[in-house]
């Protein structure tokens, strides 16, 4: 049976590098066949606002390679709305929630790693 990795994303891409290392722990952990997720948290809902290429380190393109390999992601919806990133912000298909579905992720999971700062 698979473990679960839950991983809390607390910061934004380009302010420190936890955003790069946390998608890029949650796809090391999704082809060694865990289940990830991955809760965008506090400046989190940043990195699913990138939706254009850059020419430089790009988290956005980092968390749609997580996404077509699985990875479950979730924005928190207060957080979100506290930056006025709204649904249409944020790259398709990863859900505004509530801090609730976070909980309930912490309940199912083996493990949880946090990238704050």
């Amino acid at each position: 049976m698979a473990k679960t990795l839950t991983i809390l994303l607390n910061r934004g891409p380009y302010i420190s590098e936890y955003a790069d290392l946390a998608l890029k722990v949650a796809l090391k952990a999704r082809e060694k066949g865990h289940n990830v997720n991955l809760y965008l948290y506090v400046d989190g809902p940043w990195v699913a606002h990138i939706k254009a290429q850059k020419p430089y380190s790009n988290a956005g393109q980092l968390l749609r390679q997580a996404l077509e390999k699985g990875v479950q992601v979730k924005i928190c919806n207060r957080c979100a709305e506290a930056r006025d990133v709204v649904a249409g912000d944020a790259i398709e298909g990863i859900p505004l929630v509530g801090l609730f579905d976070f909980t309930e992720w912490l309940r199912e999971s083996d493990k949880v790693l946090t990238f704050t700062g």
